[in-house]
Order: structure tokens, then C-alpha cells, then sequence
């Protein structure tokens, strides 16, 4: 029937995210993408968001197929999992939060850090998803914005 993943989203919607992210991630793993490519790719809107609102879909499916983990988040919420992704998850212009962060860490099965940057005194807080996890990737988190920290 065409339905990608038996959540309600068209297969070859999710397909043509999925090959405008997946074609320079894999050329950036094999290292045969020129760093004035992945600029270009990253500072390209159209680009950049394409990659973007395919992790929003990652996320998105990885939280409705685990909805049972992820409910008890949400009771609060007064929503459903499928009600929190359509409103907090899948639209670009939403900011990303807790939930997720582990969602699409769980997904990916890629450990993250996050380091949080605020006006309290003494060393920056970090936290690690999953907990115990070996971190690959690190960000830097300020409020309302995120930032991807490069080793030097």
C-alpha cells in the first residue's frame, strides 16, 4: 500500500529523505566528501534541512514503534505518542528536546553529549545519551540553541 512502516507515512516520501541524507553521510564516513562539500551541503538550505527533517522522521518512527517506552514521558503531556510527534517532533521549526534526543540516540544506536552551557558557577554540566553510553558525537547546548563541538 505504500505506507512506510505501518506508521502513516508514505515509503517513497521517507526513501527520497532518506537518499538526500544518507548519499554525503556515507561519502563523509568513506572520507571522499571535500570539506567545501560538506559546507556546501550543511549551509544549503534545502540541504541542510532535508537532512534535518529526515532525523525528525528517524525520530519520529523509532518513538511511535517504541511507544510503550515512551508514553510514561509524555502523561503529563495530556498527548499521545503519535499526538507528540505530529506537533513536537516532525515540524522543522520546533526545537528539539529530552525526548528526542533519546529517541533518535536510541534509533541510531549513537551515543551523544550534550554539554549545557548556563550562568551557574562552577564546571559545565554534561549529559550523556544513552546514560553510560561512549559519546561519538558532542554538542553544545545554549538556551534555545545547539551547536556541534569539533575536537581540534
Amino acid at each position: 500500500d505504500g505506507e512506510g512502516y505501518g506508521l502513516g507515512y508514505q515509503a517513497d516520501a521517507l526513501e527520497m529523505f532518506y537518499d538526500e541524507c544518507i548519499g554525503p553521510l556515507d561519502e563523509m564516513i568513506a572520507g571522499t566528501y571535500s570539506m567545501e562539500k560538506v559546507m556546501g551541503c550543511f549551509g544549503e538550505y534545502s540541504s541542510s534541512n532535508g537532512i534535518v527533517f529526515f532525523c525528525r522522521l528517524v525520530c519520529s518512527c523509532y518513538l511511535q514503534s517504541e511507544e510503550d517506552q515512551f508514553t510514561p514521558f509524555l502523561m503529563g503531556e495530556g498527548l499521545t505518542v503519535k499526538e507528540f510527534v505530529t506537533r513536537e517532533v516532525e515540524p522543522l521549526d520546533k526545537e528539539v528536546d529530552q525526548l528526542q534526543i533519546i529517541g533518535l540516540c536510541q534509533a541510531i544506536n549513537v551515543a551523544l553529549r550534550i554539554e549545557y552551557l548556563d550562568r551557574s558557577d562552577g564546571p559545565v554540566n554534561h549529559h550523556d545519551f544513552p546514560e553510560g553510553g561512549e559519546p561519538k558525537i558532542f554538542m553544545l547546548y545554549r538556551p534555545g540553541h545547539y551547536d556541534l563541538l569539533y575536537k581540534s
